[in-house]
């Protein structure tokens, strides 16, 4: 996979009505139902690089019937054109080089115009002619070129998540002697060899326990710090229960499956999941037991409603079994429950209650901020503190400023887990071609 790989070549009039800041996991869907020269793609993070964890070990927990199949190609959701036999089909979990690997095929094999080691250096909106006035600096080969578009419409598909937080107001951080202290997204994997070193991942969600299980099996001393509670859901149960006969084998094509899953309204789809949620809670009882045996604390999700609505609530806070949990119900990955760190030290972390606990390596799972705060530090500081936040529901139950008008006219946010990108970017892009063609105006109601 090359990263500085280039896909086409257009020149800088001002009839572009696209540039989309972000890959891979957003961006191919909502540029298909145009013609590829219609738009030009700035791709700022490598296709390899999966859900901001650079490391190796990313396990890929949803199965590729409902996140991975994206585009369907061969079962095109929407109009573009088709290859047949999508290779992400032959697992239910596909590793995560292959889905890079296929972003990029898919770039590739319908000729989008894909740029990488590009930044943007300056942005500028012009209400009266409804157009932005874009500076890119752009590597080509050994040199750099500086580029100046004039889209009508930017789509900041970075994905949902946000800057990265990472509590600096902690006490110390600057004192630890340890080998290394980071955020979950710059972490780069344990040493080969870690046995009797001791790793405290402070988070308990996806990431934390991915770290953690990376750990333990480097022969790590793992330790990690669970502050308030997290829901947990074994992959088969999650599948049997919330997918089956819909994102399965067996199931109806992905179109069909997508209007069914994504037609009904959030209220009503979380007083539906709130059933499906005590039945998977019956099935894991055991693991979940033991959990709580081993001083992890739980919870169902907003209102008992489960994995999705807490997903779509705040984006996290919950994790997919895929091995870990097993190790913490083992005693092998050990819990601190429930405490708010004091203060880092030489070569441990202080809490708030006066206990210890020693590291060698430090990881703030601590996840990362509003979508908004990414805005603010590509596009400055007028455009973040005019559009809306982002993610979580609006008084209408509906997902706030994704896919839809964000309070800035021309600017738009586009993110979210594969299905949702793969369904909801035929509504943004035809919300962008109805107002190219007159159809709408970006004030109407």
């Amino acid at each position: 996979m090359h990263a500085s790989a280039i896909i086409g070549e257009t020149d800088t009039t001002s009839w572009y009505c696209m540039i989309l800041f972000g890959m891979p996991d957003p961006g191919a869907p909502v540029l298909t139902p145009h013609k590829p020269q219609w738009l030009t793609v700035i791709r700022l993070i490598a296709l390899d690089r999966y859900d901001h964890m650079p490391y190796l070990k990313v396990r890929i927990q949803m199965p590729s019937h409902f996140s991975h199949n994206f585009p369907p190609i061969g079962r095109c959701v929407i109009q573009c054109p088709s290859l047949e036999g999508s290779p992400l089909m032959a697992q239910v979990f596909t590793p995560k080089d292959k889905l890079a690997e296929w972003f990029e095929t898919y770039a590739q094999a319908l000729e989008l115009n894909v740029w990488t080691k590009t930044t943007l250096t300056d942005s500028n909106w012009d209400e009266g002619e409804r157009q932005w006035t874009l500076t890119l600096e752009r590597e080509v080969g050994d040199k750099k070129e500086t580029r100046t578009l004039h889209p009508r419409h930017v789509i900041q598909a970075t994905g949902h998540s946000g800057e990265p937080y990472f509590p600096s107001h902690i006490e110390g951080l600057d004192d630890f002697k340890g080998d290394q202290l980071v955020h979950s997204s710059q972490f780069t994997g344990p040493e080969p060899n870690g046995k009797g070193k001791k790793a405290v991942i402070v988070g308990c969600c996806n990431s934390a326990h991915d770290i953690a299980q990376d750990y333990y099996e480097h022969g790590y001393n793992v330790t990690m710090v669970q502050r308030s509670s997290t829901l947990v859901v074994t992959c088969d149960s999650l599948i049997d229960v919330d997918m089956k006969g819909v994102y399965s084998e067996d199931g109806p094509p992905v179109e069909d499956a997508d209007i069914l899953d994504m037609s009904i309204p959030n209220p009503v789809s979380a007083r539906l999941k709130v059933d499906a949620n005590r039945e998977i809670n019956r099935r894991d009882a055991p693991l979940l037991q033991a959990l709580t045996a081993a001083g992890f604390a739980l919870d169902s999700g907003p209102d008992c409603s489960g994995i999705f609505m807490k997903y779509l609530h705040r984006g996290g806070g919950y994790y997919i079994d895929v091995g870990a949990s097993q190790l913490i119900a083992d005693g092998k990955i050990k819990i601190k429950q429930g405490q708010e760190i004091e203060r880092v030290n030489a070569h441990s972390l202080t809490f708030k209650d006066g206990s210890e606990l020693e590291a060698d390596e430090i990881v703030f799972a601590t996840g990362y901020q509003n979508m908004r705060e990414t805005a603010r530090k590509i596009f400055g500081d007028e455009l973040a503190d005019t559009v809306k936040d982002v993610w979580g529901f609006d008084e209408e139950g509906e997902t706030r400023t994704m896919w839809r008008r964000t309070g800035h006219a021309g600017f738009w946010f586009f993110g979210g887990n594969l299905a949702l990108c793969r369904f909801f970017s035929r509504l943004l892009a035809l919300q962008i071609k109805g107002m190219e063609v007159g159809l709408m105006k970006y004030e109407d109601d």
